[in-house]
């Protein structure tokens, strides 16, 4: 039975140009493991879309004087540029503001409401005298009451991690006008978090495979105890509630003028986007929602952690559909430039098309993984990115295959045989090993480093047996070692295929060794090829900067 993987992939919001910290946070890694999973002959879905509803596009086209959908519609093909340019393998990349995300995501409201988990709630919303209306969260900063940093926004703060409640930022003020606020009650929903706290206390507990620091943090949040949280806003820009299909009982004050709150109507576009998918394609989208050995892998930044292990589990639980949970949350920590955090108010950006067509993508794809930040904040370098390049890419990778084929077309006019040295072999087989197991745990820089330990052998290897004097002294250990060197280029090309897709794809084609990923066909283990003829001839896959 073919093994499936669902893959959701952050939303990033349509209000700029993505940097490349977004590169680090989730498009990255995302595509790397969705390249693996297939290699081993998983069926995947990997879904995301542009997040159009979200404050930071209304505050931003406030800012310009123009709608929200001017903003939409400049940033939406510029984000689609930038997933081809990095050639991110997503089966669908939607966006939240399609009829089907409207209509799901006013069916989860529903069914909340009638599960019992939704309340309403007399709450303090922050008020602009001057503007004379509720201000979204995004609008509003202010100094955070847990740790007493400044200019952090209403609903969370970036410094300690902590979600802020109306009134608990000190000093308030507008963003666009820089004028104190005020507090003014207006009736909401609220997700009853507080009930749901017992089954998102199970399900977290049972998920001590998350990286250590996600599942510390989560159970944090846990043990100071889950509190209602609102799910609608004053706003005229997102989605309307399903008016008609309320109760009269059950509806809010000034309902017409309430819509679902982004942070809870985003995340359900993974669900929504699986069944966009599933009616495009004609496949079913229960097959990754409902079939209980179906993995759910989930990747963001940190700002978005307790979304993905608290908030959306908690929406997933109170359908009572039995909906798959999140297997792993893969939540990175932040990529910093040159030791500062990525603000683009404050002139930290970094485009990531600009340094695509600068450095080149797979260079960029490679130094990304190598510090990606699975684990603690990581810092991007120019100088270390032409390092790793020069270093890593060009004296290392790229020598071993270039010097090897060169050899081969040149030397031995591509004819080896078929003997193999079992010592290069055996490390093959050690290699993949590791590396399929650090990607199973969603470990992208150690599966680096096993790939960099493979190449560094089959280097030192290289020199050690001189092939360039064996062709004069010993003809055919000579063609033992180059076929044993080509075995290794030729599995080498599958397990770098994930992080550097064309340049792997280019030697393929060099090789005449095509990457075809195949359903329940694991390619994942050593491969001998008995015979390498080169189509091409071989030029240098990697140049310095």
């Amino acid at each position: 039975m073919t093994k499936k993987a669902f893959i959701g992939v952050a939303w990033p919001y349509v209000n700029g140009d993505l940097h490349v910290g977004h590169l680090a946070g989730y498009l990255i890694p995302a595509d790397i493991f969705s390249r693996y999973l297939r290699l081993k002959g998983y069926k995947v879905l990997m879904v995301s879309g542009t997040d159009c509803h979200g404050t930071p596009i209304t505050f931003e086209a406030d800012r310009r004087g123009i709608v929200p959908q001017e903003l939409v519609d400049e940033y939406t093909p510029r984000i689609l540029e930038l997933i081809r340019t990095y050639r991110a393998s997503y089966d669908l990349f939607t966006s939240t503001t399609t009829e089907n995300h409207k209509r799901i995501s006013q069916e989860f409201f529903l069914n909340l409401l009638r599960n019992g988990y939704l309340i309403r709630r007399k709450t303090i919303q922050y008020f602009s005298p001057q503007e004379n209306r509720f201000l979204p969260d995004r609008y509003v900063e202010g100094k955070c009451s847990y740790c007493y940093a400044e200019k952090q926004r209403a609903d969370q703060c970036e410094i300690c991690g902590r979600t802020l409640e109306p009134g608990e930022l000190i000093e308030p003020y507008s963003r666009l006008s820089q004028t104190k606020l005020i507090l003014k009650e207006t009736e909401h929903y609220a997700l009853d978090l507080k009930k749901l706290q017992p089954r998102i206390e199970e399900f977290v507990r049972a998920s001590s495979h998350w990286r250590e620091w996600v599942y510390r943090e989560t159970i944090g949040f846990l043990r100071e105890g889950l509190k209602e949280r609102t799910i609608t806003r004053d706003l005229d820009w997102g989605i309307d509630l399903p008016i008609d299909r309320i109760p009269l009982e059950q509806r809010i004050e000034d309902i017409n003028n309430k819509r679902l709150y982004v942070w809870f109507e985003a995340v359900i576009g993974y669900f929504s986007a699986s069944v966009e998918w599933a009616n495009i394609s004609g496949n079913r989208w229960e097959d990754f929602w409902l079939d209980p050995d179906c993995k759910h892998y989930y990747f963001m930044g940190k700002d978005n952690l307790i979304f993905h292990t608290i908030f959306w589990p908690a929406e997933l639980l109170g359908q009572h559909q039995g909906y798959n949970l999140p297997y792993f949350p893969a939540v990175n920590n932040f990529l910093l430039l040159e030791g500062q955090k990525f603000s683009k108010s404050r002139g930290v950006h970094l485009d990531s098309l600009v340094v695509a067509n600068e450095y080149g993508v797979d260079n960029v794809r490679y130094y990304i993984t190598s510090i990606l930040p699975e684990h603690h904040d990581t810092n991007f370098k120019f100088s270390e990115l032409k390092e790793t390049v020069n270093n890593e890419l060009v004296n290392k990778v790229g020598n071993l295959i270039h010097r090897t084929l060169v050899f081969y077309r040149d030397k031995l006019e591509q004819e080896v045989g078929n003997q193999l040295d079992d010592k290069v072999i055996k490390k093959l087989e050690e290699t993949f090993k590791s590396y399929d197991s650090s990607l199973e745990r969603v470990e992208m820089v150690l599966a680096l480093r096993n790939i960099l330990e493979l190449v560094n052998f089959a280097n030192q290897y290289f020199d050690l047996e001189r092939p360039w004097q064996l062709i004069v002294d010993n003809p055919r250990r000579c063609r033992m070692v180059i076929n044993s060197l080509l075995q290794v280029i030729s599995n080498l090309k599958v397990m770098l295929w994930p992080i550097i897709p064309q340049t792997m794809e280019n030697l393929s084609q060099i090789l005449g060794l095509p990457i075809k990923t195949k359903e329940d066909y694991n390619q994942l283990k050593v491969n001998i090829y008995k015979k390498i003829k080169l189509n091409n001839t071989p030029s240098p896959l990697f140049q310095k900067i």
